[in-house]
């Protein structure tokens, strides 16, 4: 299957079979989920800093983190400072995982965390964990598993814990991953370009950065999406189980980026709390020339039809489907309505497939993810609300390409369509096949003459 350039879909009609037969249960295969990955050790290895003035906390600290598996079934490599200004020099030339810290330093000052929370924020990611007396003060700062509190008068193990969930959270792998893989794609992208570097000498500084970014990152974007065991460069990287190229990370940019609307986003009404899709024109949204904006709706998928109707025949029929007949079978009426029941959770469900995998004009599915629920949009449920009442909508997300661009083609084939009536194929497929047989006869006929 494959979006042709006006937003149609093309496929054979073995494939629609296969997945037909698929959605009623002939040939369908069930496969188990992924193994457990087993993360290498990176270099250096899995890393906290302790941020700490009271010594006898530390050394705590230290000893149950040594002893235990938070980092991925490994003990970490654990570093501990006990001033806050050593700390920063720690950050700043160390690859760091998790940080644990205290509030209060050793001057008495009871926002020391915070403010080096706030530096941190402006110089790198890490997930932080305050581990403090004044848990009152920082509990409104808590963002789990990115920023949690753990206050002191817990047990240690509540610590430990919290820092478990911070490498749980896959953070850390993320971040280590895809460190690992922009410097390896800029490295050998920069070493292959220095080549032909001579061809550029007549452009400027600007004109040269300006080429290099939009190189790299067109470089960055394909090799995330190809597959092969580099996809995500670096030990990190190359241990994670590849995913599919379909998943829906690559159809949402979230947060949104920019503060302008722009074509494909995700926008909740605030007042309703209805999702809409945004399809004005980029050109006229960055212009200010939208007077009226096109949006179009983006409704809870259970609440459509062929979903809606398969959310009630689907446990309809699994609440009976493996149910033991009694002596001598099910009645005639029973089995009446095992068929029925069967057959119409099978027909909403296939026609659920052939939406879910864009083989449906007017409708395209927005699928789960993070705080957004599975959509569908409906191309045929318009609204234009003038750039005035746009003040009731927030940005959710945008759609990352090519997604607002099939958008707008199928939308503009939807409104482009030419009606006409439908001609009465059995009577021209009749003539025709009496026309084959009459050239037929007429064929033996030569033939039995000569």
């Amino acid at each position: 299957m494959s979006e042709t350039p006006d937003g149609s879909i093309q496929e054979d009609a073995t494939q629609v079979d296969a997945d037909l037969e698929a959605v009623n249960g002939e040939g369908a295969e069930i496969t188990s989920p992924d193994e457990a990955v087993d993360i290498p050790e990176p270099s250096p290895e899995w890393t906290v800093v302790i941020v700490e003035d009271n010594e006898d906390y530390r050394k705590d600290i230290e000893e149950q983190l040594s002893q235990s598996d938070v980092a991925f079934g490994r003990a970490p490599r654990v570093i501990s400072v006990g001033e806050f200004s050593q700390a920063e020099e720690v950050l700043s030339a160390q690859t760091v995982d998790v940080v644990i810290l205290d509030v209060r330093d050793d001057q008495g000052r009871d926002d020391a965390g915070e403010l080096l929370l706030d530096n941190l924020k402006a110089t790198r990611f890490v997930p932080v964990v305050f581990y403090t007396a004044y848990a009152e003060r920082v509990e409104p700062l808590a963002q789990p598993p990115v920023v949690q509190v753990v206050g002191k008068e817990e047990h240690t193990d509540v610590l430990v814990n919290a820092v478990r969930a911070a490498f749980d959270s896959g953070l850390p792998i993320a971040v280590r991953g895809l460190a690992d893989h922009v410097r390896e794609v800029t490295r050998e992208y920069l070493w292959d370009i220095s080549k032909q570097w001579a061809s550029l000498g007549d452009y400027d500084a600007e004109e040269k950065t300006t080429f290099l970014v939009a190189r790299l990152t067109r470089s960055l974007e394909l090799t995330l999406s190809l597959d092969g065991d580099d996809r995500l460069r670096g030990p990190v990287g190359r241990a994670l189980a590849l995913p599919s190229n379909w998943h829906p990370s690559r159809i949402y940019v979230i947060p949104p980026i920019g503060e302008k609307f722009d074509t494909g986003d995700l926008l909740l009404h605030v007042e309703t709390q209805r999702y809409w899709v945004q399809l004005t024109p980029s050109c006229d949204l960055a212009n200010g020339k939208a007077d009226r904006h096109l949006l179009v709706a983006a409704d809870p998928l259970l609440e459509v039809d062929p979903f809606l109707s398969w959310s009630v025949a689907e446990p309809q029929w699994r609440s009976i489907e493996h149910a033991v007949p009694p002596r001598g079978g099910w009645s005639r009426e029973e089995n009446e309505r095992r068929t029925r029941l069967r057959k119409a959770a099978n027909e909403s469900r296939a026609e659920s497939k052939k939406i879910i995998l864009g083989r449906h004009d007017r409708y395209f599915h927005l699928p789960k993810f993070f705080t957004v629920p599975d959509l569908l949009i409906d191309l045929q449920h318009v609204k234009t609300p003038r750039d005035s009442e746009m003040g009731e909508y927030v940005r959710i997300s945008g759609l990352a390409s090519p997604w607002p661009q099939v958008l707008v083609n199928r939308y503009n084939r939807q409104t482009g369509r030419m009606g006409f009536d439908d001609p009465n194929a059995e009577a021209v497929l009749e003539r025709i096949s009496r026309e084959i047989l009459e050239c037929q006869a007429e064929v033996d006929v030569d033939e039995g003459a000569e």
